[in-house]
């Protein structure tokens, strides 16, 4: 009878603790990047075909890119933070914002910008924090090199950084 009662605990014992890793290993997040990287990123494929520019200036990696609003779209998540006004205009601003020294991205920063357009008209407005980048829209109305000015504002720190858009 105690031999019984002794195998019946310890095949309780034993079920707990395989349940236990069981639901523990379904409950991470398998492999998913660290939080230095955002985990929204667009798709490899997606990636690898992007005009995505980086600059270096004083201890932050900037990466800049454009795409057409309805291309953006189809990578943002819904409830992305993404405004209606934003979705009016032609094109989305894309920037992401990494400590170089920590590798952490930043994103209370207060992030403007300027476009200028071949013909010098000028557009501008803020990018605001929109789940993994920095996000806002500008219409391009003709086709040629754009001039967009960053400004990084943020923790006692200021950057600009200009990057150059080809409208096709």
């Amino acid at each position: 009878m105690v031999k019984r009662l002794v195998l019946v605990f310890l095949s309780g014992v034993m079920l707990i603790f395989f349940s236990g890793a069981a639901v523990a290993q379904h409950s991470h997040d398998h492999g998913a990047p660290s939080k230095a990287v955002p985990k929204k990123a667009a798709p490899q494929e997606a990636r690898e075909k992007s005009s995505a520019q980086t600059l270096n200036v004083e201890g932050l990696k900037i990466t800049f890119e454009v795409m057409s609003m309805g291309e953006h779209m189809k990578h943002a998540p819904k409830g992305s933070g993404h405004s209606e006004t934003e979705h009016s205009k032609g094109h989305s601003i894309m920037v992401t914002i990494q400590d170089t020294a920590s590798k952490e991205i930043i994103s209370d920063a207060k992030v403007m910008f300027a476009v200028s357009s071949p013909s010098g008209a000028k557009e501008s407005g803020k990018l605001d924090w929109s789940g993994d980048h920095y996000g806002g829209g500008f219409s391009p109305k003709e086709k040629g090199a754009y001039q967009v000015q960053l400004r990084i504002e943020g923790g006692g720190m200021e950057r600009e950084a200009t990057f150059t858009y080809e409208a096709k």
